[in-house]
C-alpha cells in the first residue's frame, strides 16, 4: 500500500525504541506511530490477519485520517493514545517488542474504544490540546498546503498564525494604496453589496460598468489608477450604459490613496454635469452612497 501523497513515512530508530512510542511531544508524533503501525498492518507476509475486523477498521480509520489531517485531529490523538497503552502493555508483558513480529489486537469498533479512551482522559483532567488553525483545513489540496507549510517554515519558523497575519497584513496594504488591483477593488464594492444584502450582476462587457445593480438600475465602474487619456474610455462607458441599461444612478468608484490631483481631476467629469446621475468618490465612502441609494429607491428621499 503506498502512502498518502501529502505523508513521508517516518523511520523508526533500530536501536532502542522510537521516542513517539513512549510519549506524546505534538500532533507529528501521533501520526508517525500510526503510521508506522500501518505499516505493519498492510504487509501481505507481516503478522496480521488482512481480512481481520479489527484490522480492517483500523485500515479505514487510517484512511479517514489522511484524508481529514492529523493536525487538531482529536480523534488521531486519543486512537494514538490507545495504541501507546497497547505498546506499554506488550512491554510489561514481553519485556521488549517489535512491531513487526508483536500485533495488537484491533477491536471491530474503534469508534467505541476511542470514545472510551477520552472519556477515560477527561475524567483524569487530560485535556487536547487547542488548535485555533488547522492547516488542513485551511488548504485541503495537498500541494497547496505543502507550498503554505514551506512558506511557513522559511518565513515564520512554523508559526501559522504569523504566517496568516503577514498574508492578511500585505493584502490589507494592497488594498489601501495604488497598487491596489482592478479585481482587488470590485471585491470590495461586492463585499459591501453582500453586507447589505443587495444583488448584483458582474458585467464585465465592454462599454458597460463592472457592476450592475438591477433593483436600483445602478453602475459601478472601478478605476484604481486616473490619467487624463482615460477619460473618453471611461465617459462612453458611462453613456453606454445609460443608454442601454436605463441607469438611475451612476458610481466612479477610485482607490482611498488615489492621489487628491488625480482624485480631483475625475471629479471634474461629475462637476460638468454631463451625466446627471453620476457620482464619483472613494471606496471608503461607497458604503454611505449605498445607503443613501438605498433610501431613495425606497421612496425615503428625493
Amino acid at each position: 500500500m503506498e502512502d498518502s501523497p501529502s505523508f513521508k513515512r517516518p523511520k523508526a530508530s533500530t536501536i532502542g525504541t522510537p521516542v513517539y512510542h513512549r510519549r506524546r511531544r505534538d500532533w507529528k508524533d501521533d501520526r508517525d506511530l500510526l503510521e508506522e503501525l500501518s505499516v505493519q498492518v498492510n504487509r501481505v507476509d507481516g503478522p496480521y490477519d488482512f481480512y481481520d475486523g479489527g484490522t480492517t477498521a483500523y485500515r479505514e480509520k487510517i484512511k479517514s485520517f489522511r484524508e481529514k489531517g492529523y493536525e487538531a485531529n482529536n480523534e488521531a490523538l486519543f486512537m494514538a493514545m490507545w495504541v501507546r497503552e497497547q505498546l506499554s502493555e506488550l512491554s510489561r508483558n514481553q519485556g521488549t517488542y517489535h512491531l513487526s513480529v508483536h500485533p495488537l489486537s484491533f477491536p471491530e469498533d474503534l469508534d467505541n474504544t476511542i470514545h472510551g479512551v477520552e472519556k477515560r482522559a477527561t475524567q483524569s483532567g487530560f485535556a487536547p490540546p487547542k488548535h485555533d488553525i488547522s492547516l488542513s483545513a485551511l488548504f485541503p489540496d495537498p500541494e497547496l498546503r505543502n507550498y503554505a507549510r514551506e512558506r511557513m517554515q522559511m518565513l515564520h519558523r512554523g508559526d501559522l498564525n504569523s504566517y496568516l497575519s503577514s498574508l492578511v497584513s500585505k493584502e490589507r496594504e494592497s488594498l489601501v494604496t495604488n497598487s491596489a488591483s482592478i479585481m482587488d477593488l470590485i471585491h470590495i464594492c461586492e463585499h459591501k453589496l453582500n453586507l447589505r444584502s443587495i444583488e448584483f450582476d458582474k458585467r464585465y462587457v465592454v462599454g458597460e460598468t463592472d457592476l450592475w445593480i438591477p433593483s436600483w438600475a445602478l453602475g459601478i465602474e472601478v478605476k484604481n489608477t486616473w490619467d487624463e487619456k482615460e477619460e473618453l474610455a471611461l465617459t462612453n462607458t458611462l453613456s453606454n450604459t445609460n443608454f442601454r441599461l436605463r441607469a438611475r444612478h451612476l458610481v466612479v468608484v477610485v482607490p482611498d490613496s488615489l492621489s487628491d490631483d488625480s482624485f480631483e481631476m475625475i471629479r471634474a467629469i461629475e462637476r460638468r454635469e454631463v451625466f446627471d446621475n453620476l457620482s464619483i468618490l472613494r471606496i471608503g465612502d461607497l458604503g454611505k452612497y449605498l445607503d443613501r441609494i438605498k433610501e431613495i429607491e425606497s421612496g425615503g428621499g428625493g
